[in-house]
């Protein structure tokens, strides 16, 4: 129902199709009880083309209880992976302003500035065309993959699938673009040119 492969990159999850849902969530906790600790610290990946993003997620939480990080990193020759051209995204233009807050089940892009008191939240990534300093929220259904990409990071409060950003963590300046992602269960931020790059000051907030 449920087999579990080491990979140089971490652990594959093979689920059975042919097998109910709430059945392979119960075959996969009592696989990690009877673990013991043994899979503890490893990162992980679920293959299985019958299930959904909810699904997904709910199993990824089960191996969280024991100590298991998801990954999206983790390659599988069995699963085939394809790209299309772009995501659907709800656009919005113009500055969000304090008491001003959008909502949305997919990716969203905001063509303008957040200004703190305004709020973003989306079940997918966030994209922001101008600086941030409101509170954002991607991937609130559980979506470990979302992220949030924007000009300059200065936000009241930042998450990701639930993780927090650690204020400390995030970078008050930039040259370029950053983009916060999920990596071992916290929010990273990398620069859109692909390299962690240190914060820097940044001493005002930009109309």
């Amino acid at each position: 129902m449920v087999s579990i492969k080491g990979t140089r990159e971490g652990l594959v999850i093979l689920l059975d199709p042919n097998r109910e849902f709430e059945d392979i969530k119960l075959y996969l906790k009592r696989k990690m009880e009877s673990s013991r600790g043994f899979f503890r610290g490893a990162r992980f990946t679920v293959c299985g083309q019958a299930i959904t993003g909810y699904q997904r997620t709910e199993l990824e939480d089960i191996c969280r209880q024991y100590g298991l990080i998801p990954s999206r990193d983790i390659s599988w020759p069995f699963e085939k992976k394809t790209t299309s051209p772009g995501e659907p995204a709800r656009l919005v233009r113009g500055v969000l302003r304090s008491g001003q807050e959008i909502r949305h089940r997919g990716n969203v892009v905001i063509v303008g500035n957040i200004h703190p008191g305004a709020q973003v939240i989306a079940d997918g990534s966030i994209i922001i065309m101008g600086y941030c300093g409101g509170t954002i929220h991607a991937g609130v259904a559980g979506n470990n993959a979302a992220t949030i990409t924007a000009l300059k990071f200065k936000p009241v409060r930042l998450s990701i699938a639930g993780i927090t950003a650690e204020p400390a963590s995030i970078p008050e300046g930039n040259l370029f673009p950053l983009t916060a992602r999920l990596e071992r269960g916290r929010i990273i931020f990398d620069s859109y040119r692909g390299k962690a790059i240190p914060p820097v000051s940044l001493n005002h907030f930009p109309g």
